[in-house]
């Protein structure tokens, strides 16, 4: 993907990272995720590959619910 537009503002994405928070059965966790984000909104674009990083943590967040 190169240099995608905004679609809630039409301004240029940047590739970048950005804290993100998941709660699964009243657990919590916050990692960094990489994505396509917007400057001028809170919009962000997700590829395949980002999309695996937040798989991981969900995978883990569950994990640890699960074992408690």
């Amino acid at each position: 993907m190169n240099n995608p537009v905004c679609p809630k503002t039409g301004a240029p994405m940047h590739r970048g990272v950005r804290s993100m928070a998941l709660t699964y059965k009243g657990e919590s966790i916050t990692f960094d995720m990489p994505g396509w984000y917007c400057d001028q909104s809170d919009e962000g674009i997700h590829t395949g590959a980002d999309m695996k990083i937040s798989d991981r943590m969900l995978n883990r967040l569950k994990a640890r619910a699960e074992n408690l």
